[in-house]
């Protein structure tokens, strides 16, 4: 279900094999169907990039609308939730990527 959702490119076969387990696969193969978005990870020098695609202004706040609606901070927080997740299940707060 993986390949049909993501597609991997790499130049080192054993580093994307390490690096893409079959737990991080299940998570982000489970966060595509209940986000319903796309999800691009990027490994480059030591460093994980995550961009999620959204149509509206993370940062800004809306001035003259109602602030009584949950969902939208639900949303990013799902998102954040994933993203910690990643970082746990990779280790990376673990510094093992240093040579």
């Amino acid at each position: 279900e993986f390949q049909h959702i993501f597609k991997v490119y790499s130049d080192n076969q054993v580093e994307a094999r390490y690096i893409l387990s079959t737990n991080l696969m299940n998570r982000l193969v489970q966060f595509n169907q209940k986000a319903n978005r796309k999800v691009y990870l990027s490994f480059i020098d030591g460093f994980m990039y995550i961009a999620i695609p959204y149509r509206q202004n993370l940062f800004e706040p809306k001035l003259f609308t109602n602030m009584k609606s949950f969902s939208p901070l639900k949303e990013y927080f799902f998102d954040l939730q994933l993203m910690i997740g990643i970082v746990d299940n990779l280790n990376l707060n673990r510094r093992i990527w240093k040579k």
